[in-house]
């Protein structure tokens, strides 16, 4: 359940809203809306069944289709640093329970800064992932283990 503090506004029937920034992949459009701070509001406002949140730096999260490249979406963007995110997605923040709460970045900045996709054109590479043995949870081997993996999923491309 969210906190007061992260709730933003509070409907006529006891729901409560906060700001987010929606990149609609299928309008090509970035749009400032409130929604409703509830996991179902997350998934009819994406149009998935699972969300996956990617960090994308000063508490705020990218919510996208966790299975978005797995399922049948003739758009996505980019997102600066990324291959790319197949279908819709929102930008929210985290408080310091890890809370969603309201974004914090001005849409413009978003708008400037995604480029949309037509993935019909230019599909997204399919998904991919690294394998590696961590021998024990010590920094130095999870550093170890990152580069491998690394390593591994270059190996799986072709690079």
């Amino acid at each position: 359940m969210p906190h007061e503090r992260s709730m933003g506004l509070r409907s006529e029937i006891g729901e409560f809203f906060m700001r987010a920034i929606f990149i609609n992949a299928v309008d090509q459009k970035v749009e400032e809306i409130q929604i409703e701070n509830e996991l179902h509001a997350f998934y009819e406002r994406i149009g998935c069944d699972m969300i996956q949140c990617i960090d994308v730096g000063e508490s705020h999260l990218l919510v996208c289709d966790e299975e978005g490249r797995l399922r049948n979406w003739k758009v996505g963007f980019r997102w600066p640093g990324s291959e790319g995110i197949a279908g819709n997605a929102l930008l929210v923040c985290v408080d310091k329970n890890d809370d969603f709460t309201d974004a914090k970045a001005p849409r413009i900045l978003i708008e400037r800064n995604i480029k949309f996709l037509d993935l019909e054109k230019t599909p997204l590479p399919p998904p991919a992932f690294g394998c590696a043995f961590i021998p024990d949870l010590t920094p130095e081997s999870i550093e170890a283990a990152r580069a491998e993996a690394m390593h591994d999923l270059l190996r799986k491309r072709g690079c």
